[in-house]
């Protein structure tokens, strides 16, 4: 995981710690919601996309760090497929 740049989410949407990456054809978001670290693995948008469902997984973990690890599993268990 030390080799994933994680971008910081804007401010004040994304109240921190928010943080995203692409990986692949995904994208990927880790923020907390309710005091609850959260992830999403979502399809990159296209421009030409007709396709508005771009979430392609998510959930929630114990801790921050527990969040980005199993966001980056799912995207890669994704691309497998």
């Amino acid at each position: 995981m030390s080799d994933i740049e994680w971008q910081p989410l804007p401010s004040p949407m994304w109240p921190d710690p928010a943080v995203w990456t692409d990986v692949g054809d995904f994208t990927l978001l880790v923020f907390t919601q309710d005091g609850v670290p959260t992830w999403e693995v979502r399809r990159r948008a296209k421009l030409s996309s007709e396709n508005r469902n771009d979430l392609v997984v998510n959930g929630t973990a114990d801790t921050f760090d527990a969040a980005k690890a199993a966001a980056l599993f799912e995207a890669s268990e994704q691309s497998r497929e």
